[in-house]
């Protein structure tokens, strides 16, 4: 299945042996840290000196000598004209839906679409790191961390990501159990911090208790302790409560498909890790994610600190959006003014609260805004193509996937932008 983006990542090889220093450039999400962190892992092996950069988005200036190898992770396939601008030798590892071909000599491209695979669900750039870095070496061993990376997207085990777990298990990294995919942790703690699946139990003590009592489990009990009678129990009353909530179907997929266990890494629970690893991203301490898929353990009480904190903010601050959302003609949107959680908050609603209707949320900042759209299989829009046409409108850019896209647009220019968006969408729909 791999086979022709194989072939691709193999022609990146005369890059790699020709310079000693490369600079890698990596998105800030799950997904880039780890596909930066497979790619890096790769390099130290070859004996390779490099630098990682996370960046937002490739608005941010890509800045290289021209003897340098650049290696652009988890983003570049949108942007052929950034990537055209790059002199140096080039190496784009993403999964995005590429914009155009990049007519570029010096120019390794790979990227699942090219090779006939599905970027959206069923390869993420960690997924693409991770064949590439298996073309560098035998790095069979980071198996677990491109899962992780896939998680992040909110991907399918199929395909490509089923490939990446079947090595996983055969060389022994990776274990899969039954039951809820959940937080490793006590319980009561799980519930009310999960965010995947977001079960809207935060600010909620006695209606979680509640749900604890009725369901017979001890709150205080460990989540990997629980019986496969309790966790059977628990299973029934989670899949209840968001048919209750009128969550998207697709969720019921994601959680029920056992837990991913990591028997490699620092963080074993692979739903952990990823969360871990995002709100790291999410607070400008991408070094610490990383470093966790490096295997580096003097920063794994920090970055739990951190994934703590950032969870109940985010908790806190879907609480106080929830009565600002707003309706289109096609589509539900929120404009938060003083926000920079755009891309859970659209996650989050568009799953849990709204799976009718794309959910578009909107964060300020100054003179820009940060636009993410979320979407789903149920619904006929192509939300990369209306971030890009209605971004380009306003004098901003946008792109990403068919079901999560995103866009940085002017501040002054928002509510044309939720026009155009509305329009694009009824338009599709």
């Amino acid at each position: 299945m791999l086979d022709i983006l194989k072939a691709t990542a193999k022609e990146g090889i005369k890059f790699v042996e020709k310079h000693d220093f490369v600079r890698i450039f990596t998105h800030y999400d799950p997904d880039g840290i780890t596909a930066g962190a497979i790619i890096a892992t790769a390099l130290i092996r070859l004996g390779k000196d490099f630098q990682v950069r996370f960046l937002k988005g490739l608005n941010e200036e890509v800045e290289y000598d021209k003897d340098d190898l650049v290696i652009l992770s988890d983003m570049g396939s949108g942007y052929p004209d950034v990537v055209l601008k790059i002199e140096a030798d080039t190496i784009v590892v993403d999964h995005h839906i590429p914009t155009g071909r990049i007519e570029k000599d010096n120019l390794v491209h790979v990227n699942p679409h090219l090779a006939g695979l599905d970027g959206t669900y069923e390869l993420s750039a960690s997924g693409t790191a991770y064949v590439f870095a298996n073309v560098l070496g035998d790095n069979r061993d980071l198996a677990g961390i491109a899962l992780v990376g896939a998680i992040g997207d909110k991907q399918k085990m199929k395909g490509g990501n089923a490939e990446i777990l079947r090595e996983g298990v055969e060389s022994g990294c990776v274990e899969v159990k039954s039951g809820l995919s959940l937080h490793s942790m006590k319980v009561r703690d799980a519930l009310m911090l999960s965010l995947e699946p977001f079960l809207d139990f935060y600010g909620k003590e006695d209606e979680l208790e509640d749900f604890l009592r009725k369901v017979g489990i001890d709150g205080d009990k460990d989540f990997e302790e629980l019986s496969d009678e309790e966790m059977y129990r628990l299973s029934n009353a989670v899949a209840l409560r968001l048919l209750k909530m009128n969550a998207y179907t697709g969720v019921f997929n994601d959680i029920m498909r056992g837990r991913i266990i990591l028997k490699n890494e620092l963080i074993r629970n692979a739903v952990t890790m990823c969360d871990v690893i995002n709100a790291c991203g999410r607070v400008t301490a991408c070094s610490l994610g990383f470093a966790l898929c490096l295997r580096d353990s003097r920063y794994l009480n920090k970055a739990f600190e951190i994934w703590r904190t950032y969870t109940t903010e985010l908790l806190e601050r879907i609480n106080a959006v929830r009565d600002d959302v707003r309706e289109g003609f096609c589509i539900r949107y929120v404009i938060m003014r003083d926000g920079n959680a755009a891309s859970p908050i659209a996650t989050i609603f568009s799953r849990y609260f709204y799976p009718d209707k794309p959910f578009i949320a909107v964060s300020v900042k100054g003179d820009r805004a940060k636009v993410s759209a979320r979407g789903n299989d149920s619904l006929n829009v192509n939300l990369a193509e209306v971030m890009q046409k209605a971004g380009e409108k306003v004098g901003g850019r946008g792109g990403g996937h068919r079901v999560a896209a995103g866009a940085v647009i002017p501040a002054d220019r928002v509510e044309e932008f939720i026009s155009e968006v509305d329009r694009l969408c009824c338009s599709q729909g």
